[in-house]
């Protein structure tokens, strides 16, 4: 397998950001009148912030906030970001990963359901931001993951075939996305859900980010 491109994962994959999200958006819609637990946002992983957005709109349909689906968003994403910028949780493996297909002349880019100025932020805090040729935001863009556009723009602006890329993940949701632009995808799950058989489907399964590196000795 010849791979000239290694294309991330913000959230999860990168940064250990969903424990961060999962009690932010907890909080917030709280704190907005909604009555969203734990359990609703954990069944929502991987899924863009309107997409969260519609899903507590729908299911707590008898509560109202007095704030269109884009406030609140927009007002979720604010709260959330505050505190992954406070915190710049990097996930343990990632800088020395990344200095590794840096040297190697590998490219490298993210692709995120997140916005563009949240990846820039991030990447910037968490001091990696020289190792990425390009950040892929699906909030540009037409459509979200699970949709491939997000992996296909990246892999366009890296100048490389889809079919030489390889994504990295931590959700079905993201693995999906890269199957689908017909990239070889590494799943990184997290330990409580690492024997879903849906990661049959991937490629690679590792327990580690840094593991990825085996891959190009």
């Amino acid at each position: 397998m010849q791979i000239q491109a290694v294309i991330f994962d913000m959230d999860g994959t990168l940064i250990n950001s969903e424990p961060i999200w999962n009690e932010a958006e907890v909080q917030y819609f709280n704190q907005q009148g909604y009555p969203v637990t734990r359990a609703d946002i954990a069944n929502l992983r991987g899924l863009h912030i309107g997409g969260v957005t519609d899903y507590v709109l729908h299911h707590y349909a008898d509560y109202h906030s007095g704030k269109s689906p884009e406030e609140l968003s927009q007002e979720l994403l604010d709260y959330a970001i505050a505190i992954i910028l406070k915190k710049k949780p990097l996930i343990d493996g990632v800088r020395e990963t990344l200095s590794y297909l840096h040297e190697k002349k590998i490219k490298l880019a993210v692709a995120s359901a997140s916005p563009l100025y949240m990846l820039e932020e991030i990447v910037k805090s968490c001091g990696i931001a020289q190792y990425f040729d390009y950040l892929s935001s699906a909030e540009e863009l037409e459509y979200n993951k699970p949709h491939p556009m997000v992996y296909l723009h990246a892999a366009q602006k890296l100048g490389v075939p889809a079919k030489h890329c390889l994504a990295v993940e931590d959700s079905v949701t993201g693995m999906i996305s890269a199957k689908s632009a017909n990239m070889k995808c590494a799943v990184v799950p997290e330990s409580e859900h690492w024997h879903d058989a849906r990661w049959a489907i991937s490629d690679f399964k590792f327990t580690q980010i840094s593991e990825i590196k085996k891959l190009f000795d």
